[in-house]
């Protein structure tokens, strides 16, 4: 039996960002361990059939999508009422970049990147969290970024919606503290995904400057794997080295 089975409310989880990256390498982990996963995305592809070799071993009546653009605040608020309720694991992954000096944004650029960064996990949180307390208790993994942890050139929007998910962590387990709700954040560096795609740099080639998806997947399973009197506030997971190029 896996270790999840010990230490999870349920064994009904939901994702965001669940369509690629580490959305999905965390969906594929969570599935692994039994755990059915709701994945929440603006598009799924065809590799979130779960058939390839890789992913045989995992029942793919354990994987449903709810297809949603999480930068549309109003219209997600709307829909949160034909979301699965029984959700005992809450992992809120979406998110992207976008960088440059603060003059270079334009209002409906701030406004798009905060409420996908910061607004649609609150409001996904605001929706779940008396669900879970009346089941019992629950997990809430919020996947930040070490630009939760130091600002950065270029960085001034996307820093801030980082910083503000951080407090928001920090405040919301003080919270949760008696509920028997963990709140977990995993802060990632740079992972070799699709979050650099419509970036102008990079990490450099090579492994030990960046990680994979899967690496992030694994501290959220070790998170979720502890006791339940354990709550890991915050992973920090690092490459061995550290640079960039432009594109």
């Amino acid at each position: 039996m896996s270790s999840l089975a010990h230490t999870l409310i349920n064994s009904a989880a939901l994702v965001t960002g669940a369509s690629k990256g580490i959305g999905w390498a965390i969906s594929q982990e969570l599935m692994r361990n039994g755990i059915a996963v709701t994945g929440v995305a603006r598009t799924f592809t065809k590799h979130n059939k779960l058939d390839s070799d890789v992913n045989s071993a995992i029942d793919s009546r354990l994987f449903s999508q709810w297809p949603a653009d999480l930068s549309d605040i109003d219209a997600l608020a709307e829909k949160l009422s034909t979301l699965p309720a029984n959700i005992g694991t809450l992992v809120l992954n979406a998110g992207y970049g976008q960088f440059g000096g603060l003059e270079q944004f334009s209002v409906p650029q701030i406004r798009q990147l905060i409420d996908t960064n910061l607004v649609s996990n609150l409001i996904l949180t605001k929706h779940y969290l008396p669900l879970m307390k009346q089941a019992g208790g629950g997990d809430i993994v919020i996947i930040g970024s070490e630009s939760a942890l130091q600002g950065g050139k270029a960085g001034s929007v996307y820093c801030a919606s980082k910083f503000a998910l951080r407090g928001f962590a920090q405040s919301l387990r003080a919270d949760c503290s008696t509920a028997n709700v963990r709140v977990h954040m995993i802060n990632p560096g740079p992972v070799n995904s699709d979050f650099f795609s419509t970036l102008n740099f990079a990490p450099q080639s090579g492994e030990e400057f960046s990680l994979q998806p899967q690496d992030i997947a694994q501290a959220v399973l070790y998170a979720l794997s502890q006791p339940r009197n354990v709550v890991n506030e915050e992973i920090c997971v690092q490459p061995m080295k550290r640079s960039f190029k432009k594109k």
